[in-house]
């Protein structure tokens, strides 16, 4: 690991949320490797390797410590395909870097979801990926309802959309400003999509007239912005590696401070932990008052961004091994000074009107 990846990474993340795992991580994680081996996601053999070591299981065991195992499994598939498709289209291939094509690609995925009941195309590059995402939609279907089937397809439309747009970013060299990188990156990680899945998961339904409620909608997008924002200062080293490209946090600020990504480092933290902040108070706030269900949901947000946190601290998708002395620890006591205050970011400044 090189000198600027290790002052890449943080001493600590603040995050105050408790922690909880699966009773059955090892077998989450095991039947997501068997998953992705039978549709022959892995397009070489390094990137076979990256997927065995990725442990989608374990993360899904974070996020849904209380789930029902199947509905569980199903996260941990779903994860285990994210991963495979963004480094072999997305972030790291070909796709990445032509909008048009890509474009093609998502809209023949999204008619899976749409109409599972279509047969897949007969002549495709991207079998082996249809073909596993039509098996992720035909389970869903034994999970969950209708309105979170809808749900699910209606964020996996934005992050489609939201993959060409950061593709055409790409082609065009285009670092974004510090505004639209956020509304990017609320939807261009999947983490609306994965989300979705938590009330599907612990086999109840969130009800609709709570998850329109615009503190409940602040919440939801401060955990896919903060998920986003914390794998872009742990992936930054496997991007400069593998992926290239400027569609990073820490690019964005240094875009517009014509600083280096490492004397951004501080700016980054700062700005993570304004949201994290945010998440804890007005989530407790939620909470006082909030039905069985939303409890569960909110503390299900929780739960995303402290597995997030303790998957990617450790995992080799993001942290080279044999480097333990780099890797941070989670503190629920250090904040960075002031970080009590909103952001001063018009796409998200809503949010801290909920408190």
């Amino acid at each position: 690991m090189s000198a600027m990846s290790s002052a890449l990474r943080p001493a600590s993340f603040y995050c105050p949320l408790t922690s909880a795992i699966h009773l059955q991580s090892g077998l989450l994680d095991s039947r997501a490797v068997d998953w992705v081996h039978h549709f022959s996601l892995s397009e070489n053999e390094a990137q076979r390797k990256r997927l065995e070591r990725v442990e989608a299981g374990r993360l899904a065991a974070l996020v849904s410590p209380r789930g029902e195992l199947e509905a569980t499994q199903l996260t941990a598939d779903f994860l285990m395909w994210l991963f495979a498709f963004d480094d072999a289209h997305c972030d790291e291939g070909t796709l990445g870097r032509r909008p048009n094509e890509l474009s093609r690609v998502l809209i023949r995925l999204l008619r899976i979801l749409e109409a599972p009941e279509a047969p897949l195309p007969s002549q495709s590059s991207y079998h082996s990926f249809e073909a596993a995402l039509l098996d992720v939609r035909l389970r869903m279907q034994r999970h969950a309802t209708q309105t979170q089937m809808d749900r699910w397809t209606d964020a996996m439309r934005m992050y489609f959309l939201c993959q060409v747009w950061e593709a055409a970013n790409r082609v065009e060299e285009h670092t974004p400003d510090l505004n639209s990188y956020a509304l990017l990156r609320i939807h261009n990680g999947a983490m609306r999509v994965s989300v979705a899945l938590l009330d599907v998961a612990e086999g109840y339904e969130l009800p609709p007239e709570d998850l329109a409620r615009a503190d409940v909608r602040a919440l939801i997008e401060a955990t896919c912005l903060l998920v986003g924002w914390d794998n872009d200062i742990l992936s930054y080293q496997k991007e400069r590696t593998r992926g290239g490209g400027t569609q990073n946090l820490l690019d964005v600020l240094a875009h517009v401070s014509a600083k280096s990504a490492a004397e951004m480092l501080p700016d980054a933290m700062f700005l993570r932990d304004q949201i994290m902040v945010l998440f804890a108070e007005l989530s407790a706030k939620v909470c006082s008052t909030a039905s069985y269900e939303l409890n569960c949901y909110v503390t299900s947000l929780g739960d995303w961004i402290r597995a997030n946190l303790e998957w990617g601290i450790s995992c080799e998708r993001y942290i080279a091994p044999g480097h333990p002395a780099t890797l941070p620890r989670i503190s629920a006591t250090d904040p960075s000074p002031g970080s009590n205050t909103p952001a001063d970011i018009p796409a998200i400044a809503w949010w801290w009107n909920q408190r």
